[in-house]
């Protein structure tokens, strides 16, 4: 580092008010306390320096042991990301959002870690307050969904005797030709059967047709059993799967064959996205009242233009399409209703091209009594 970068950086991080930078070693000890981390917080140097993250951190998730998750996630995977409430020196909450990255040493060992935050209260006041969808957003994907429904009801009628011809094809002879022509009107219907499947899904969880069977179970569980489903397809794209998850149970009400099915579709793209030698990781953490489930990859990537419309119907990034073509782009739409049915969000991040992505399923730790609703 030059000397004038030396004197920018010594005179600018006192400048810093919308971002606390927390330098914090490897025993979760606070030993820096620079940019805005005074004015937001409220304590000086002097009085937090030496104590324990945990000071930051409101009793419940205290009890939850994420102050040190979030060290452990961050050590492992070198970097952590985490939008929940802090406590100020005066005892009122503030939301935050922050990432914390491990700093190691040329050896490999672990030196520490730097907490970067803002104060991001007035938005999570104005998300609370905000409607799930514009007007128009939804009356498109009204007609949208009848449309699929309509559609998925004629797709199926000529599937059956389609598949029923190919099979009375195939047993007229032995002919080579034509058992191999039988064979592609037979693998062409299962596609087309699949491609209906996924319609119907779109449909009926737009329309909110799809009941739910809510129970109560640790997502926890739920995430490893899907993660070993996942393993033997990802091992053989080269690919290392894993899960990164908190030693406290995750308690969740919500459908768990729909959630189930969200995170499948997740990790299916991941796999599918990512080139051989990379990695995916499957990370759980409870933040207030909901549990957020994230699935990162070091994959493709989204463009930046993309990111907006990822989860929206038919919709595919052109790199995507060109790397698996024939996708129909409805698996991640799924994923969205899927999430918005039980009253949560879906989100996806990118640093572009290239660079990974992760997707991110925001549930309510339970189902609002209009959920329970068929």
């Amino acid at each position: 580092m030059t000397a004038q970068a030396q004197r920018i950086l010594e005179l600018g991080l006192p400048c810093l008010r919308d971002h606390a930078i927390v330098l914090i070693d490897p025993e979760a000890r606070i030993v820096g306390w620079y940019g805005g981390a005074e004015e937001i917080f409220g304590y000086r140097e002097q009085e937090i320096v030496g104590c324990d993250t945990s000071t930051l951190f409101v009793a419940e998730d205290l009890q939850l042991g994420l102050d040190r998750h979030e060290l452990e996630v961050a050590r492992r995977d070198s970097f952590s990301h985490d939008d929940r409430w802090h406590v100020r020196a005066d005892g009122i909450r503030i939301w935050v959002s922050g990432t914390v990255t491990a700093v190691r040493e040329p050896s490999g060992e672990l030196c520490g870690y730097i907490k970067i935050l803002r104060d991001r209260t007035d938005l999570r006041m104005s998300t609370e307050h905000r409607q799930n969808q514009l007007e128009a957003v939804e009356a498109a994907m009204q007609r949208t969904s009848s449309y699929l429904q309509t559609l998925g009801h004629e797709l199926r009628n000529p599937l059956a005797p389609i598949r029923n011809a190919a099979a009375i094809l195939a047993a007229s002879g032995k002919d080579e030709r034509v058992q191999r022509l039988a064979q592609i009107i037979d693998n062409q219907v299962s596609v087309l059967e699949r491609v209906t499947a996924d319609l119907m899904d779109v449909s009926r969880l737009h329309h909110q047709k799809l009941e739910l069977r809510p129970t109560e179970f640790d997502i926890r569980t739920l995430l490893e059993e899907a993660a070993a489903g996942m393993s033997e397809e990802a091992s053989a794209h080269g690919l290392k799967l894993e899960c990164v998850l908190p030693p406290q149970p995750l308690r969740l009400v919500a459908d768990a064959d729909r959630v189930r099915q969200a995170v499948s579709n997740l990790l299916t793209n991941a796999i599918k996205y990512t080139p051989s030698g990379g990695s995916i990781w499957v990370k759980a953490t409870r933040e207030v009242d909901d549990i957020v489930v994230r699935v990162q990859d070091t994959g493709i990537g989204i463009a930046p233009d993309a990111l907006s419309r990822i989860f929206e119907l038919f919709t595919q990034e052109r790199r995507a399409s060109e790397l698996v073509p024939g996708g129909l782009g409805v698996g991640l739409a799924i994923v969205s209703q899927i999430a918005e049915l039980h009253g949560g969000v879906a989100q996806a991040r990118s640093s572009g091209i290239g660079k990974g992505s992760e997707f991110m399923i925001r549930l309510p730790c339970r189902l609002a009594p209009k959920a329970d609703i068929a």
